[in-house]
Formats: structure tokens, sequence, C-alpha cells
């Protein structure tokens, strides 16, 4: 357990850079929108993702969600990016 609170601070945004980057790719790999929020150890929100979190919650509480059937143009995608 980190007890500095500088330390603390500093390892958070360490491994929010890092988690950030694996959303970006998730977000590539599988074709889909991403909004993530994440609590500083000070409460502050950051987010990470699409501009609107409306449109994308929407979509989910509606049940329209698109399906993607090629994998091979998601692995290009990937590649890509």
């Amino acid at each position: 357990m980190i007890e500095n609170d500088d330390d603390y601070l500093i390892t958070f945004l360490k491994r929010q850079l890092g988690i950030y980057k694996k959303l970006g790719d998730l977000s590539t790999l599988c074709g889909n929108e991403i909004f993530f929020i994440i609590f500083s150890p000070a409460g502050k929100p950051f987010t990470f993702g699409h501009l609107s979190i409306e449109s994308i919650a929407n979509r989910f509480l509606n049940g329209n969600i698109p399906m993607i059937d090629d994998a091979h143009a998601l692995i290009e995608a990937h590649r890509r990016w």
C-alpha cells in the first residue's frame, strides 16, 4: 500500500495513462465507442471516450447495439491504428 499522498497521486496518473491507452486499443480493435470514468484519490472524475455519453447510454438502454460480423475488418483497423 502506498502511504505517501504524492506517491499515490503519481501512481494514479501513471496508471490512468495506461488505462486510457488500453481503452483506445480496445475501441479500435472492437470498432466500438467507449466511455469510461475513473475517480482520482481526491474524488475528481476523469473521463475517456466518445464525446457524448448520452448517445452511448441511449443506444445501450434502448437495445440499439450495432453488431459487427466481419472480424477481418476489425483486425485490419487495429493494424492501421
